[in-house]
């Protein structure tokens, strides 16, 4: 492990964040008992799920809006939670205002290594990502968007990037891929750090950025009038180095896997049939998602994205030792954080592990 000198790896807000939310945790609630109807049947369990309408919690939000849980007992209740990156969810998890949360990996065991009482429960999905750059910034370049990722990578050099804030997952993510190409995140390009990504769309478009990292479905709004291309995306495999990265997973604190362990493992079991769905039915998933979560976005742009997103979810919702390997491969050299100090089985629930 290494610490840099360019602040990428600054978590001081998210600690903050997480000790502030941590004194709460004591008398925060837990997930409700089943109750008895009055015919004496068990009903299902409510669980909030925080959680935001992004591509990234696609199949999370499938397993919300199609009613997954109620075959094992639980129905998942949304609890959508604004802001860019996953801090907020993780604060809100701890507060005690939600039971299960979704959020980008980075952010989570980075709070986990900082002390949060949190598990992973269900391996997701790849980081649903893209770079999006505006058509004057890609002119500039002389580089074309299906040329070599190399060359699209360091065509990057000096543009201001819109991505989300320090300690997110998009922003370490972003920072990783740069340095991979020998660039340096902190003077070769300026990262523009943001809460509400829903700006990226107008500022690619009025050249407030020259360019964006973000989920895809944001940077697609300005691809689809015209006004910027798709540069590299995530689950489209521009990125090899990345195949293997679950960027975006499900976690609760320990107590409560601990005091609702079939509510927990349950959760899971919603997510593996949403993941099984999404793989079997792209199509259907899509109409469903497009219906709900995902109801007032263009339908061109959701077309876009949608055909980028389908093909990079997998079968599965386990977090496996080959992912949590990958995980470290990746990051652990530049974060501040000792990723390899932590142990597998502590980092994810037993219901979640595989190899």
């Amino acid at each position: 492990m290494r610490t840099t000198s360019n602040g990428r790896r600054s978590l001081c807000g998210l600690g903050a964040t997480i000790a502030a939310a941590m004194l709460l945790t004591a008398c925060a609630g837990t997930a409700a008992s089943p109750q008895s109807s009055a015919s004496g049947a068990a009903e299902v369990t409510p669980v909030r799920v925080g959680i935001t309408s992004s591509f990234n919690n696609a199949t999370m939000n499938l397993a919300i809006d199609a009613g997954l849980g109620e075959k094992y007992g639980i129905d998942l209740e949304r609890t959508t939670i604004a802001g860019a990156g996953s801090t907020n969810q993780v604060a809100a998890l701890l507060a005690g205002d939600v039971d299960v949360a979704v959020g980008g990996t980075n952010t989570i065991v980075d709070a986990i290594a900082q002390g949060a009482p949190l598990q992973i429960i269900a391996g997701m999905a790849p980081l649903l990502f893209s770079v999006t750059v505006s058509n004057a910034a890609a002119e500039r370049t002389g580089v074309d968007p299906d040329d070599d990722i190399e060359d699209r990578l360091l065509a990057l050099k000096g543009m201001k990037i819109a991505v989300s804030p320090p300690g997110s997952t998009g922003n370490i993510v972003l920072s990783t891929m740069l340095e991979s190409v020998g660039l340096d995140p902190a003077t070769d390009v300026q990262l523009v750090p943001l809460n509400d990504l829903g700006a990226v769309p107008a500022g690619l478009i009025q050249g407030v950025y020259d360019a964006s990292f973000a989920a895809i479905g944001t940077g697609d709004v300005a691809v689809a009038s015209g006004d910027a291309v798709t540069w590299v995306s995530l689950p489209r495999g521009d990125m090899e180095d990345l195949e293997d990265y679950v960027g975006i997973v499900a976690y609760a604190s320990k107590d409560f896997i601990a005091e609702n362990p079939e509510i927990a493992a349950a959760v899971h079991s919603s997510l593996n049939d949403a993941q099984e769905m999404t793989v079997d039915d792209p199509e259907g998933v899509g109409e469903i998602l497009k219906e709900s979560v995902f109801a007032e976005m263009d339908g061109e742009v959701f077309a876009e994205a949608w055909q980028q997103a389908q093909d990079a979810y997998t079968v599965g919702s386990n977090f496996t030792e080959m992912n949590w390997d990958t995980f470290t491969a990746l990051f652990d050299e530049s974060s501040e954080n000792d990723y390899a100090a932590i142990e597998y089985d502590d980092l994810v629930a037993e219901f979640a592990r595989g190899r």
